[in-house]
């Protein structure tokens, strides 16, 4: 049961993490903003106990939300990095 709670909250404090980037740099185009969300939380959910391996830095519950509330962060916006090379928006002549 707790290994289902610690999983929980690494999910919960990415996708926070990823709706206050979201929000900070919302282009207003609804599936980038989808996908930047999506990979903020998923960066986090799956990031965050491989920086605490790597590191060898002892892992709280805390510790470990924190962090994946950063890597909601910093996930998004590699999210929106990706998405802008993958489909580059088109510029109008105008």
């Amino acid at each position: 049961m707790s290994q289902d709670r610690s999983s929980v909250m690494l999910v919960v404090a990415g996708f926070f993490g990823s709706l206050i980037a979201v929000g900070k740099a919302s282009h207003g185009n609804l599936r980038d903003n989808l996908l930047a969300v999506s990979a903020g939380t998923s960066s986090a959910y799956f990031l965050t106990p491989v920086v605490f391996e790597v590191t060898g830095i002892a892992a709280s519950q805390q510790t470990m939300s924190a962090m994946a509330f950063l890597l909601g962060v910093l996930g998004q916006r590699g999210g929106e990095i990706v998405i802008g090379k993958v489909f580059p928006e088109t510029k109008t002549e105008g």
